[in-house]
C-alpha cells in the first residue's frame, strides 16, 4: 500500500528537484573539485553533552543496541519529521499525557492514535509508517539530479561506500526527495528535516551562495553528511542513523531504502549485513557475599531493565542497590507497601509518568519486580545518565552517593550478548498443504500453500511480531513498536497484507471491511478487544502458557459479544 503514494511523490520530486537545483547544481559541478564554503568547519568528534530530560517518552520505548564504544553520541536530534516522539526539551502533548494515564486498552488506543495524528497533513502517511519490506521502496526512483550531491557529500565527509545510499534513504524517508518540506509538527524543516537548533550547529553552505539554507537540497544533504560523520559513520552506520532520529524502526526504514537505492547512486557494495537492529542481553552474577542476597527473579528483572533502557552493567547493580535500600529486595515492606510503591519505592507520580508493563502480562502491578524495575529504569534512561536518574528518583545527593557506593559492593561480572530484533516481517518460507495454517514448534505459523498472496503476507507480518510483549497503545503511534496491544497486532497483520493504510482501534475495526466471516481472514471486534482468524489460526494477544502479547492460537474463536467482519475479497 505504501509503494503507490511514494511512486507518485517520486514523480513530483523530479520537478521539485529541477527547480531547487537549477543554479546550485551548475555551480557545484564547476567547483566540485574544490572545497565548498563551510568546509572549514572541521567535522568534530561527537561532543558528549549532558543530556536533558526527554519529554513525552513513550512507554515501552524501543530497545537500541549498545556497542563497545559510544554507539549513539548525545547529539541534538536532527529529525522531527517522521517520529511521533516528542523532541528533547518539549513538553508532553495532551495526547501523550492521556496515553500515560490510560486505564484501559481503548483509552490507550485512542491516545496513541491522537499522537500519530498530531502531525496533521504536514507529513504524508508513507513517511510516517515504515515499509514492511525493502522491495516496497523500489517504486520510488531517486531523482537523478540528486545523485551527484549524495556522492559528493558522502566523499567529502568520509561516509564510506554506503554513504550516498544512506543519504538517499534518509532523504526519501524524511521528505520524499523534497516533496514534503514541512515544517514537521515538532518544528523540523528543510530537505533533510533538521531541528532549527541542530541546523544552527551543523548546517553548512555547500553551494557557495553565502547562506546555509535547510531548504536548499545541496546545503541540507551536505549538512546531513557532516552530522552522520560526527555521529560515527562509517564505523557505526547503525548508530549514526539512530542519532539522526532516535527510533529503531527509522533505522530499519532508512537501511531498507538505502539498499533499494544503492544501485541508482552508484554503490554496488551496499549490504544490510551486520546492521540489523539488536537487543542487548545481560547475564550477571553478583559479587561474592551478595549472590544469595539477591533473589533470582530480582536479578533477572534488573538485567532486563538495564538492557532495555541502555543503563549498561552499572545499571544492573544500581537497581539492585536501590532495591536493597528501599525494601531489602521486598522483604522489608508489607504487602500493602509493595502494592503502593513497589519494591523500588516509586512514588505515585513516577508510576503515572513512567509506568511499564515489564513482564508483558497486560497489567501494571506495583508489587511486581519486573514492572517496578523497568519503570524505574525508564525514568533513569529519560534523565540522560545513571546518576541523574537516581537523583530524580530520590532527590538527595546523599541518596545518589549511597546507591552508587552500594552498587560497587554488589557489582559482580556480566556477560553481554546481542540478539537480532526483527523489525521486518519474515518471509512465509514454510507452507503447508490445504486451506489452513499450522502452528510450527517455534510458535510461528506456516501459511497454507493454496492461500492468496495477501493472506500469506498477513501471516508473515504477524510472524514478525509474534512473541513481542503486550503494550497498551502499542502499534498505533507507529506500526513498529516494542510491543503491541490487540488492535495494534491485528492492524499490523492487515497492513502487512496491504489491506490497511494506518492502524485502527478495536472500536474502529467494528466497521472495517465487510460484515460476516471471510473465507481466509475474519476479524472479531468490540470496543474493548479485537482479534482475528487467519487461515484457521487465531491471532490474539490474550495470554497463554507462552505469555501475553501477539500470539498464534490453535483454539477456535469466541465470537459472543463481538462484531464479525472480514476484508473485502478475503
Amino acid at each position: 500500500m505504501r509503494a503507490r503514494p511514494r511512486k507518485l511523490r517520486s514523480l513530483a520530486a523530479a520537478a521539485t528537484v529541477a527547480a531547487a537545483l537549477a543554479l546550485p547544481i551548475a555551480a557545484a559541478a564547476a567547483e566540485s573539485a574544490n572545497p565548498v564554503r563551510g568546509e572549514s568547519l572541521e567535522v568534530p568528534a561527537p561532543e558528549m553533552k549532558e543530556a536533558t530530560p526527554e519529554a513525552g517518552v513513550t512507554e515501552n520505548s524501543p530497545l537500541v543496541p549498545e556497542g563497545e564504544a559510544v554507539r549513539h553520541p548525545k547529539l541534538p536530534p536532527a529529525s522531527g519529521g517522521t517520529t511521533a516522539e516528542a523532541d528533547i526539551g518539549e513538553q508532553p502533548t495532551k495526547a501523550e499525557e492521556e496515553l500515560e494515564g490510560a486505564e484501559s486498552e481503548l483509552e490507550a488506543d485512542e491516545a496513541a492514535e491522537k499522537i500519530a495524528a498530531e502531525g496533521g497533513d504536514k507529513a504524508a502517511p508513507a513517511l510516517q509508517i515504515p515499509a514492511l519490506s525493502a522491495s516496497a521502496c523500489a517504486a520510488a526512483a531517486v531523482p537523478q539530479q540528486l545523485v551527484p550531491i549524495y556522492q559528493r557529500a558522502s566523499a567529502q565527509y568520509g561516509l564510506g561506500s554506503q554513504g550516498a545510499a544512506v543519504l538517499a534513504g534518509i532523504n526519501a524517508v524524511e521528505t520524499a526527495f523534497g516533496t514534503n518540506l514541512g515544517p514537521s509538527s515538532a518544528g523540523a524543516e528543510g530537505w533533510m528535516q533538521f531541528m532549527p537548533s541542530t541546523w544552527a550547529e551543523w548546517g553548512v553552505d555547500a553551494n557557495g551562495d553565502g547562506v546555509a539554507d535547510p531548504d536548499n537540497p545541496e546545503d541540507a544533504i551536505f549538512s546531513a553528511a557532516r552530522y552522520l560523520a560526527a555521529a560515527g559513520m562509517p564505523a557505526d552506520t547503525y548508530g549514526a542513523i539512530y542519532a539522526y532520529n532516535h527510533a529503531d524502526w527509522y533505522v530499519s526504514e532508512v537501511l531498507a531504502d538505502a539498499g533499494c537505492y544503492a544501485a541508482e547512486v552508484g554503490d554496488t557494495s551496499f549490504t544490510a549485513a551486520g546492521l540489523t537492529p539488536q537487543i542487548e542481553v545481560l547475564k550477571c552474577q553478583a559479587a561474592p557475599g551478595w549472590k544469595k542476597e539477591i533473589p533470582a527473579e530480582y536479578l533477572e528483572a534488573f538485567e532486563a531493565a538495564a538492557a532495555r533502557y541502555e543503563l549498561g552493567k552499572r545499571g544492573v547493580w544500581a537497581l539492585a542497590a536501590i532495591a536493597r535500600l528501599e525494601s531489602n529486595f521486598g522483604s522489608g515492606m508489607s504487602k500493602k507497601q509493595l502494592e503502593v510503591t513497589g519494591p523500588l519505592g516509586l512514588e505515585a507520580s513516577e508510576w503515572k509518568q513512567f509506568r511499564v508493563d515489564g513482564n508483558g502480562d497486560g497489567h501494571i502491578r506495583h508489587a511486581d519486580i519486573f514492572d517496578s524495575a523497568l519503570t524505574l529504569a525508564r525514568e533513569i534512561w529519560s534523565k540522560g545518565s545513571l546518576e541523574a536518574g537516581v537523583f530524580a528518583h530520590n532527590q538527595a545527593a546523599w541518596y545518589v552517593e549511597e546507591v552508587m557506593s552500594e552498587a560497587e559492593e554488589i557489582e559482580g561480572g556480566c556477560k553481554t550478548s546481542y540478539v537480532d530484533w526483527r523489525v521486518s516481517p519474515l518471509a512465509a518460507e514454510t507452507t503447508v498443504a490445504g486451506a489452513e495454517a499450522v502452528i510450527q514448534p517455534n510458535g510461528l505459523a506456516a501459511a497454507p500453500a493454496s492461500a492468496p498472496p495477501a493472506v500469506k503476507a498477513a501471516i508473515a507480518a504477524a510472524n514478525s511480531i509474534a512473541t513481542t510483549p503486550y503494550v497498551w497503545g502499542g502499534g498505533h503511534a507507529s506500526f513498529y513498536s516494542y510491543g503491541y496491544d490487540c488492535s495494534g497486532a491485528v492492524s499490523f497483520a492487515l497492513y502487512g497484507a496491504g489491506l490497511l493504510d494506518s492502524p485502527l482501534t478495536s472500536g474502529s475495526l467494528e466497521s472495517y471491511g465487510e460484515p460476516g466471516p471471510g473465507k481466509w481472514i475474519t476479524i472479531y471486534a468490540n470496543a474493548e478487544h479485537t482479534y482475528m482468524v487467519i487461515g484457521g489460526l487465531r491471532w490474539d494477544t490474550v495470554g497463554d502458557a507462552n505469555g501475553t502479547g501477539p500470539r498464534w492460537h490453535a483454539e477456535p474463536p469466541y465470537p459472543q459479544g463481538f462484531v464479525v467482519r472480514h476484508p473485502a475479497g478475503y
